[in-house]
């Protein structure tokens, strides 16, 4: 008694019958008496959609989302059930978990912790394969890496600022060729060390290299989101098509009143883009973003290891170098606090637990008044945020308010854009985005109003990524995988903001992960052992 939505973005809903034995769906429609009389459960539908489990297709909980919430099942899974996510895809913007040298495990842990967080303990893995094994068993929901770039270059250079050498890049190469075969794409993040030191060039042959082994597109984090996001898409989409890969434009956003302009243009290069390789899109349907707190300074301020950046942050002539580029500077690199329009327009998210927790949920305008500073425009307002920043050892996530809701309705209006969370994972009394659990509630509630047929939304957050990914097809018929998402599609919605990330959705009333109900009605169900699975792509064949 359910309405079906199968997933394949051209088939009517209808009304129907599911029966799944085991971890398959093996009937749909009139399901007889002497099929489904003997079944074990029944649950009613009652007229709500049942649909393909949802894809998060870019999702930082491969590392501190393992933790175990308090509802029994990882922190992050908490989160993606809510959301009606089966499947997550980690390792984006360059900064997979793995490869990692021994003796870089903890710097890069130090790293990816406000992005990913934290598991507790020390890093035993070096390879892909060390990490997904260290991973099996610690997710109700399926997960599934891209290799990150920033990993592989940590792998061969450490953190050097600096263009590859021709033994570097045969080096990366080689890495990349050996990493490859248990990841789905290769990753890039061009404002995060130590990526943001590399050439078109390197990344040309990193897709290349990869799309030896098997194909993969580029999930690029672009150079600029802001004033220069044409030249920076440009900067990605020629390797992508000369390296042989596909692309994906990644959280899909323009960054600045200024530049919300520019949609037509950025749109119109990665349609002409389909035309000769695979494309898809992603973005999380809200008007700001959220990374870690050191993107708001200059590149040269990040360079190197933590301690170096805390002592940049500390030394005057430093300081007063970055107020200056802060306040002036948004061609050469994307300037976070400039097209978020000054300090006031960025958020608190996570802070060092115990140091800055009266200011989450405020704003950095809020630590320089606090400090006494009313001129957020001032150089002693800054430096109340650089010194916020070195008491906190950089421990800070944020908040970037970049956008307007009606570029995010035309990005999202393209019926070849994916939906993603791209959520970081919050620490205990944290202030995460509310992306993290509001993407998918809210992506059904906007398709709803904006008249989008249920079927496309449905096929774009459940079948577009599995098959842009090259995965198992999750189109509902007998035989399929039953990952499995039961809502209201009349009230789903999201219910959560920025002042209060972590109220549940509404709607999602079911979920079920490989045929085991795990989420209903609010309730969390954990099965044990823990059934979410690693997600791989074929390598390439002949």
């Amino acid at each position: 008694d359910v309405v079906i939505v199968n997933g394949d973005g051209l088939t009517e809903p209808y009304e129907g019958d599911v029966l799944i034995d085991g971890d398959r769906i093996v009937q749909l429609g009139d399901v007889t008496p002497s099929v489904g009389g003997g079944a074990e459960r029944v649950i009613e539908g009652g007229g709500r959609v049942l649909a393909p489990g949802f894809v998060d297709t870019h999702n930082h909980g491969a590392l501190g989302g393992t933790r175990i919430g308090d509802h029994g099942i990882p922190i992050t899974c908490e989160m993606a059930l809510r959301g009606g996510v089966t499947k997550r895809i980690c390792g984006s913007d360059g900064l997979s978990p793995a490869p990692v040298p021994a003796d870089q495990r903890h710097e890069y842990a130090a790293q990816l912790m406000p992005l990913d967080g934290s598991i507790g303990e020390p890093w035993t893995w070096s390879s892909v394969a060390e990490f997904l094994a260290w991973h099996r068993g610690r997710s109700v929901t399926d997960m599934g890496i891209h290799l990150g770039h920033s990993a592989v270059r940590r792998t061969v250079m450490g953190n050097l600022a600096q263009v590859a050498d021709d033994q570097q890049l045969r080096d990366m190469c080689e890495v990349v060729r050996r990493e490859a075969p248990l990841t789905l794409g290769l990753s890039t993040g061009l404002v995060y060390n130590p990526a943001v030191y590399c050439d078109r060039r390197e990344l040309t042959l990193l897709v290349s290299a990869f799309n030896d082994v098997k194909p993969g597109a580029l999930f690029p984090h672009l150079r600029s989101e802001s004033d220069e996001i044409i030249t920076a898409l440009n900067e990605v989409l020629i390797p992508a098509f000369e390296g042989g890969g596909g692309y994906c434009n990644e959280h899909s956003k323009i960054a600045g009143r200024h530049n919300w302009d520019k949609y037509n243009d950025l749109v119109g290069l990665i349609d002409e883009t389909a035309d000769f390789i695979p494309t898809m899109e992603n973005m999380y349907p809200y008007p700001a973003g959220s990374t870690t707190g050191d993107a708001i300074f200059p590149p040269e301020v990040r360079a190197g290891l933590r301690e170096e950046f805390l002592a940049r942050l500390g030394d005057p002539a430093a300081r007063r170098s970055a107020y200056e580029r802060m306040r002036g500077d948004t061609k050469t690199w994307d300037n976070f606090v400039a097209f978020c329009g000054g300090l006031e327009g960025v958020q608190i998210a996570g802070v060092r637990a115990g140091v800055g927790d009266e200011f989450l949920g405020k704003r950095l305008g809020d630590v320089a008044r606090t400090a006494g500073e009313e001129d957020l425009d001032s150089f002693a307002a800054h430096e109340a945020v650089f010194d916020f920043f070195v008491a906190n050892r950089g421990e800070i996530t944020i908040i970037t308010h970049y956008g307007n809701d009606a570029t995010v309705e035309r990005f999202f209006r393209r019926p070849t854009m994916a939906i993603c969370t791209d959520g970081l994972m919050p620490g205990p009394g944290q202030k995460p985005h509310p992306r993290s659990i509001g993407s998918f509630p809210k992506a059904l509630r906007m398709a709803r109003e904006l008249d989008i047929p249920l079927q496309e939304i449905v096929h774009r957050m459940s079948v577009l990524p599995c098959r842009f990914l090259g995965l198992e097809d999750p189109v509902l018929q007998p035989g399929a995988d039953a990952s499995l998402v039961l809502f209201d599609a009349e009230n789903v919605r999201e219910a959560n903001s920025f002042t209060e990330p972590l109220i549940p959705p509404e709607g999602i009333d079911a979920v079920w992960v490989h045929g085991d109900l795990v989420y209903a009605d609010g309730t969390f169900r954990p099965p044990s052992p823990f059934g979410g699975r690693i997600l791989t792509s074929p390598a390439r064949k002949g």
